[in-house]
């Protein structure tokens, strides 16, 4: 079973409710894939590589990092975190070009099924941790439409004439 919140946040926004998501426990950002079978740990969410800003990581207490499950994509040559055994957030950052601001979700599961096709419910502890991060992220955002708005995201669009597309997962500048 998974649980998600959707929200538009810029980069500002994003520094505000890490600083926040911090608060409730210490959390290590790791990236999406590695070079190695070890996760590699950033330093914030708002990421920046060769000018570039990441927008896929995963989240995790930091007593949880000896337990993230890595698994082998041949094909490619990395590593990649395996989300379902893990004890992880999938945290989606927001896409924005100045005229388009994609939504983005904070996401895990708390089940998954095994090998044998059991039932395996994530460690009690991590579920009490994931459910407080989805709910100091509600609390932390403006509820827009069916996600959350961050205050930055949400004073860019009032100022622009943006609005919400119609699918609800883009907010989009009006022409000029």
């Amino acid at each position: 079973m998974g649980k998600q919140v959707n929200y538009f946040l810029m980069p500002n926004d994003i520094v505000l409710l890490e600083d926040k998501l911090q608060n409730i426990e210490p959390l290590v950002v790791i990236r999406n894939r590695s070079n190695t079978s070890v996760p590699e740990k950033l330093d914030s969410l708002n990421f920046v590589e060769d000018g570039r800003q990441w927008l896929s990581f995963y989240i995790l207490r930091l007593d949880d990092f000896e337990y993230v499950h890595m698994k082998y994509v041949a094909a490619q040559g990395y590593w990649t975190v395996d989300e379902l055994r893990s004890p992880v957030i999938e945290f989606d950052g927001c896409f924005f070009n100045g005229d388009v601001l994609r939504r983005g979700r904070i996401y895990f599961n708390e089940k998954y099924y095994g090998e044998n096709g059991e039932l395996i419910e994530k460690p009690e502890q991590f579920r009490k941790w994931a459910n407080k991060i989805l709910a100091t992220t509600k609390r932390s955002l403006i509820k827009y439409g069916m996600s959350y708005i961050g205050e930055a995201a949400k004073n860019w669009s009032d100022s622009s004439g943006a609005a919400l597309s119609k699918a609800g997962n883009e907010i989009v500048r009006k022409a000029q």
